[in-house]
């Protein structure tokens, strides 16, 4: 094996035999699997026995030994491949499951999880990896052999970064089939997303048993942050279409509840445009991509719907067809997205749903789905909304899925996986979070950790939405942690915002809820996503012009795309969207921008709030535009925007000024005000703002400045023109 591996190395040049990197298992013989799995637990200090009880000893508790290193552990033979439940007992006294630690359901109880693989097959993990700003990327990976010991062959290996194959970029490749370790290197790269991949198999011809190596990697000579730029909301059906000629689908009554002719195509093309960059977006979230049936469906209103929206999925792992063209099939489009967003440094977030699958999805017939629907309705009862969000369904043709099924829970785990190599997004937006167990949720988040993020991956993203209102702080951090959701979409501040600025009820309202943000999240404000608009509510522009929810498609008047010279009407709604923008942008976390709000589209309910995106505008629908460009790209120069703390310096009805800083950056001040006329304020600023004798400009452009003197900053803001104040040198 050894001659034969060194006879193909120095033919090609594409393998050598010195000693891998990135990693401390550098000895001479490859891990091999066992068939015997050992239980090994670390108890606090002072616990004099432990004991085991799991559906590996039907609950029969049964002695741990101690080894003497704070470890104790017990030898459970050969197991079948699977998850087993179990629990341990210290001194006598079962132990609670830690939410870091994987977990799975039996018999209606929530217990700690025994993943068990395949012993008779080979697997292949990343171990180590790192991406430099100086255009260096190093990735190292283990092949374990399986039981019978057939080592690494040399020959199976192919490795990519990116779409491309690693001699396209100049990387290096270091197999070595004794130790099992493949290591890939690179230097000289430009910015942009390298992800590793690498497929290889034993001499017997087995592939691993979780598939190809991968490892996410991106250069860059600025470290990212989500929170450094905009998440833009492609709606993909209404944002922009590339000329796909696909029929419409019969069945439907009503404008609006049909495919309008969106696809990825278009995006990209979008994309390509400087669309994006103009409105310092650094992320994209895309409507779900699943393919979607070919048929309409009973929806609100009474109405029919086609599933244009992609949350009717009918295959686990398809692309909807009609997101290509007649010349781009629609897996390729969502590749050549992804590429081409990566190439302008943006992330791409896809909207996953797991709370449910259409009922002609193939798992209601593989996994049991189905039984008798308990609808969600906003009516007391077992089936409501609120009450019952885990186990009412979305429709009667929509099955739950039941994840204390662990089966469903390892299915779409893997399936997620599988759209994340295959596609190479960079995180998940969950849709319907409350309406679905912690296991999920957590298993997925753990098993991006421990498969990627603990080799030196790049950290994945993953941001839940449950649909709550003011107050429901507490709801939405039942699930964010380090061990679950990164953040989640701010639903609470979405109408104190809307009230406070739309219907003029003053800031205070707003200040409060903010304040309530800081004390519930804590430090996870910074994976919030705080929004003014999304697709399952009235737009906006709407609600502030007091249109009936209701109105079908088209129904409430679009006063921005209105023609002419920009009217007085126009030129008061183009202020309170634009001033609430200014709030979104320069509040903590990862302000969301749902496509079309930055011209003001109108819209009420689902379907006419998914209007299709107009790409001529009106002087109105401009001019909104370049404020909420200018505001935007504000955000994208001013560090402690983006990563800072905040601190509330002053608020009455017309006038709210806060702090955003951070260590070693400039502290910005932002004054927001409303009412009809200069808004001032002798405002105090605290000496840990570093700001005394400091004299402060306003990054907006406007004539102002002014000195902090004796711990206080006299502000003048004009009504409508948020200033984002910042010190000189």
């Amino acid at each position: 094996m050894v001659e034969r591996f060194l006879v193909f190395g120095l033919a090609l040049g594409l393998f050598a035999c010195h000693p891998a990197e990135d990693t401390a298992d550098t000895g001479p013989v490859a891990p091999t699997r066992t068939c015997e799995v050992t239980l090994t637990d670390a108890p606090p200090t002072g616990v004099s026995e432990v004991d085991v009880a799991g559906t590996v000893n039907d609950w029969e508790p049964q002695p741990l030994d101690d080894q003497g290193d704070g470890t104790w552990s017990r030898r459970l033979g050969a197991l079948q491949p699977g998850t087993y439940g179990y629990e341990l007992l210290y001194d006598g006294t079962w132990q609670t499951p830690p939410r870091d630690e994987p977990t799975t359901w039996n018999d209606d109880v929530e217990n700690r999880a025994l993943v068990v693989g395949d012993c008779h097959e080979p697997d292949l993990e990343a171990v180590g990896g790192s991406a430099g700003a100086d255009g260096s990327l190093r990735a190292t990976f283990r092949f374990t052999r399986a039981e019978d010991g057939s080592p690494l062959d040399p020959f199976s290996v192919t490795v990519k970064l990116g779409n491309r194959p690693a001699s396209e970029v100049g990387a290096t490749i270091a197999i070595h089939p004794d130790t099992g370790l493949i290591s890939v290197a690179a230097a000289g790269l430009a910015d942009g997303k390298y992800s590793v991949h690498v497929h290889a198999a034993d001499l017997a011809g087995r592939p691993p048993e979780h598939g190809d190596g991968f490892l996410p990697l991106w250069v860059e000579a600025t470290p990212y942050s989500w929170e450094s730029g905009v998440l833009y909301f492609v709606f993909t059906d209404r944002f922009a279409d590339a000329g796909g000629t696909f029929p419409p689908i019969e069945g439907t009554e009503v404008d609006g509840t049909n495919y309008l002719g969106g696809d990825l195509v278009g995006a990209r093309q979008k994309l390509d445009d400087g669309w994006f960059d103009d409105l310092g977006v650094r992320s994209i979230w895309l409507s779900p991509v699943y393919d979607n049936p070919e048929k309409a469906e009973p929806g609100s209103g009474g109405y029919h719907y086609t599933g244009y929206h992609g949350y009717w999925p009918i295959e686990p792992r398809q692309v909807e067809e009609r997101f290509g063209t007649d010349d781009v099939s629609g897996s390729d489009a969502l590749k050549q997205f992804v590429q081409d967003a990566h190439t302008h440094g943006i992330r791409v977030v896809l909207d996953l749903v797991l709370n449910h699958v259409h009922e002609d999805h193939p798992y209601v017939a593989e996994y049991g789905l189905g039984g008798d629907p308990c609808v969600c309705t906003t009516d007391p009862g077992p089936c409501n909304w609120d009450t019952n969000p885990l186990f009412c369904w979305f429709a009667d043709y929509l099955p739950d899925i039941d994840y204390r099924d662990q089966r469903m829970v390892d299915q779409m785990v893997s399936d997620v996986l599988w759209w994340t190599q295959t596609y190479d997004v960079d995180g998940f937006r969950i849709d319907a979070a409350k309406h679905m167990d912690h296991v999920i949720m957590r298993t997925l988040r753990l098993t991006l950790r421990h498969r990627y993020e603990d080799a030196g991956g790049t950290p994945f993203y993953v941001v839940g939405e449950t649909f709550t209102g003011q107050g429901g702080q507490g709801l939405m951090m039942n699930y964010v942690s380090d061990d679950e959701l990164s953040g989640q979409f701010d639903f609470p501040m979405l109408y104190p915002l809307r009230n406070a600025v739309g219907l003029g009820q003053g800031f205070r309202g707003l200040a409060s809820e903010v304040r309530a943000d800081d004390a519930a999240y804590g430090r996870f404000v910074h994976g919030m996503r705080p929004f003014m608009g999304n697709h399952d509510i009235d737009r906006y522009a709407t609600y502030i012009e007091g249109c009936d929810n209701w109105q079908l498609f088209g129904g409430c008047q679009d006063l921005l795309a209105q023609r002419g010279p920009v009217t007085v009407a126009q030129q008061a709604l183009i202020d309170e969207l634009a001033l609430s923008w200014a709030f979104i942008v320069t509040q903590p976390g990862v302000p969301l921008l749902y496509y079309g709000d930055e011209i003001g589209l109108a819209g009420a309910n689902d379907p006419d709030n998914r209007r299709m995106m107009p790409w001529t505008r009106s002087q109105a629908e401009d001019a909104l535009l370049d404020r909420f460009r200018k505001l935007a790209q504000a955000r994208r120069d001013l560090p402690a925007l983006q990563t800072g703390d905040r601190r509330e310096l002053w608020v009455d009805d017309d006038l709210y000024v806060y702090a955003r800083y951070q260590s070693g950056q400039p502290t910005v001040i932002v004054a927001l005000a409303m009412g009809g006329g200069p808004q001032t304020a002798h405002v105090p600023i605290p000496t840990a703002l570093n700001l005394e004798g400091r004299t402060l400009t306003d990054h907006m452009g406007s004539a102002w400045s002014g000195t902090v003197s004796g711990g206080y900053l006299d502000v003048s803001v004009t009504p409508w023109q948020p200033q984002i104040l910042v010190p000189g040198p």
